[in-house]
């Protein structure tokens, strides 16, 4: 039996991120969920409840601005969670409240299963052309500070990585072997001076993972794919998925889509959950 270790960040929506959870919840499955410390309590106590019985852990809640160090926070206590834990996992998948799975559990764990320790994540050299003049290293390069009125300092103050890494970008979620993940851990136990740097990086959810893991001796494990059918292709992109998009869903490759809006178009969840019963 595969096991998987989900970690979770969410601000809204209780009732969809108590969907999410109990349409992965399988034997061998664990959750970590981070709330941002900007929702509202009364929200927070709803996700609480709702999602009584399922086997979360609910991991201590900080501010996260767009664009600021919050939000690999989060994972980073995600990851530290099922380490400190002791609890075996086989894979661990970075998820938003707002995913959702295109395949049942079960086809979740016999995909990973078969994957033979392999992870799934987005990479790419910088510089890289799309991501603006200087190719994304602006991000790295300069100094920036978002406040949590959601303002964003960038000061030309020009910076290189700690020991002389080369950067990478890629997709913010991804899903890593659990050799991988505690590969990461340690190295951050090993480097804190890299975490202070990341901490006046933009957006480096982007940026974080893949530079360590892309310099290390294991970046030949890592398929170039994190596993999400995500359309960028119109505006505000992402796209909020509807049942417009549903073909193009259930012919997708991927384990997983975003983003969902219940509010937005919630029979798309629902078409979903009838595909996955049915398969």
């Amino acid at each position: 039996m595969t096991k998987i270790a989900y970690i979770v960040s969410a601000y809204k929506l209780p009732a969809q991120l108590e969907r999410l959870l109990r349409r992965l919840e399988a034997p061998g499955v664990s959750f970590a969920v981070h709330v941002d410390r900007k929702t509202r309590r009364s929200t927070w106590d709803e996700m609480v409840s709702r999602c009584h019985g399922l086997d979360v852990t609910w991991l201590p809640r900080h501010r996260s601005q767009w664009g600021g160090f919050g939000h690999v926070r989060a994972t980073l206590k995600g990851i530290d969670n099922f380490v400190a834990s002791g609890l075996p996992f086989d894979y661990a998948v970075l998820l938003t409240g707002q995913d959702y799975p295109l395949r049942s559990p079960a086809g979740i764990a016999r995909f990973l299963g078969a994957a033979n320790g392999r992870s799934y994540m987005r990479h790419l050299p910088l510089p890289w052309a799309p991501w603006g003049p200087r190719g994304g290293l602006d991000r790295i390069e300069d100094w920036h500070v978002i406040t949590y009125r959601r303002l964003h300092l960038p000061l030309p103050l020009r910076r290189r990585l700690p020991s002389g890494l080369q950067p990478y970008g890629g997709s913010a979620y991804w899903c890593l072997s659990s050799r991988l993940v505690h590969f990461v851990h340690g190295f951050l136990s090993e480097n804190p001076d890299y975490v202070r740097f990341f901490q006046h990086v933009f957006v480096p959810d982007e940026l974080f993972f893949q530079t360590i893991i892309m310099n290390s001796e294991l970046r030949d494990t890592v398929e170039n794919d994190d596993l999400r059918y995500v359309d960028w292709t119109r505006e505000p992109a992402p796209v909020v998925l509807t049942r417009d998009d549903l073909p193009a869903l259930i012919s997708s490759p991927q384990l997983f889509a975003r983003k969902f809006d219940e509010t937005v178009d919630s029979r798309v969840l629902d078409a979903l959950d009838l595909h996955l019963e049915r398969t």
